[in-house]
């Protein structure tokens, strides 16, 4: 029977990117190339994201883990300590939103509703700070996703679930991600929350509908699952709007193929310029992005030398910078070793939080293949990865005594 555990595997994950990347084929067979952009269409990006993609399944089969003993708990904090990690970091935020708007000189997202800000402005605003104060941000975001899935996680097994509670940290959460005006921040927290629930679970909305005590039958699910799709479809072409200043002229099925379709337009011109590449090998080229953007800046490659893009505001996906620096031996290398960090933390999520925290980061990277590499995105995973392992070692442990007493009931119990 399939589970919804093996619904967020890397290898189904990353081939829901890959298919992603290359739909636009389709678009463009049956109504035609986009007429606002100059490419040929040279149908290599299908042998790269093919072979990227065999490469990456390979490397999810080196990982050969014994499943070890199924921990009492996964989770040793306490609820209350949770709740205090919770309003700490949301404070965080609140300090960090001030900055931005210190920076910005307005809210980015009440600047793009009353029509005093657009996104070009807003972005270039980021590019001169010297503070990176978006990027700090982001990263107390994504480490509050972490919290809150650890919170839900706890509250489950209490006898009086704190939902209050759990709905208005996401509520903060939510607000966080929408302060830049940013899309992405929404997604990756439903994606983190949906992940870490499959596994941990086996099933994303049950839990949830049971922590707040609603009615889970299947009319239920079925009427959420559509209605969540499109209220983001809606989402996303309101903030759309909002963003280029159009009043609601975007709607959210034309920017999602919009979205779909720039990265494989990229792509397709660095094709054309350098077949399967690269340009001239670079090994450090599509390294740059883990570097702070301030240093990224003084040792970035120049002008000449770098990648034509049709559409300048976005990058050619997942493999953009690692064809255009190490062709298809950078492909090979790095799909493989992308397929095997993911499967690690993968087969461990399900017995330690630090890995499942850590997964949850990387599901979205995978499910986002089509547009962006976050692996090599320093803000994205690495930050949060540190994070999450800072604050388990130092918080989630227990002693030697509990750690044996644990092992040894769990040793004599059947699992299940």
């Amino acid at each position: 029977m399939i589970k919804w555990k093996d619904f967020v595997t890397p290898e189904i994950l990353f081939l829901l990117g890959t298919l992603q990347a290359l739909s636009p084929y389709v678009l463009w067979y049956f109504l035609g190339s986009n007429a606002s952009y100059h490419y040929e269409i040279t149908y290599l990006p299908v042998l790269i994201w093919s072979i990227g993609y065999i490469f990456f399944w390979l490397g999810t089969k080196v990982i050969k883990i014994n499943q070890p003993v199924q921990p009492k708990s996964l989770i040793k904090l306490s609820l209350g300590s949770i709740k205090l990690a919770i309003l700490s970091t949301i404070a965080l935020v609140v300090v960090q939103v001030v900055q931005a708007v210190r920076l910005y000189g307005i809210l980015p997202i009440y600047g793009y509703i009353t029509g005093s800000a657009n996104v070009l402005d807003i972005n270039q605003l980021q590019r001169e700070s010297g503070f990176g104060q978006l990027g700090s941000l982001t990263a107390s975001l994504f480490f509050l996703n972490g919290i809150l899935l650890i919170f839900f996680i706890k509250g489950f097994e209490a006898k009086n679930r704190p939902k209050l509670f759990f709905f208005f940290a996401s509520c903060i959460e939510i607000l966080g991600t929408l302060v830049a005006g940013k899309r992405q921040g929404l997604l990756i927290f439903i994606t983190f929350l949906l992940c870490g629930l499959s596994i941990q679970f086996d099933n994303p909305l049950k839990p949830i509908l049971k922590f707040f005590a609603l009615p889970s039958n299947r009319v239920v699910r079925a009427v959420i699952y559509s209605s969540v799709v499109g209220a983001l479809v809606l989402f996303i072409g309101f903030l759309s709007s909002l963003r280029t200043g159009v009043g609601s002229e975007v709607s959210g099925i034309d920017e999602i193929l919009n979205y779909l379709q720039y990265p494989l337009i990229n792509l397709e011109a660095q094709c054309e310029e350098i077949g399967l590449g690269p340009y001239k090998y670079n090994l450090l080229y599509p390294l740059l992005t883990l570097l702070p953007f301030k240093a990224y800046e003084t040792i970035a490659p120049p002008l000449n030398e770098l990648p034509f893009r049709p559409e300048p505001t976005i990058g050619a996906g997942f493999y953009g910078s690692i064809h255009w620096g190490m062709g298809l031996v950078g492909i090979v290398f790095y799909a493989f070793m992308f397929g095997l960090i993911s499967k690690f933390f993968y087969k461990k999520s399900s017995t330690s939080l630090f890995h499942l925290l850590v997964y949850c980061q990387i599901s979205w990277t995978l499910l986002s293949a089509h547009t962006y590499n976050h692996f090599f995105t320093l803000i994205f995973l690495p930050t949060p990865t540190i994070l999450f392992f800072i604050f388990c070692l130092l918080f989630n442990r227990t002693n030697s005594y509990e750690e044996t007493a644990s092992h040894e009931t769990n040793q004599s119990l059947p699992v299940k």
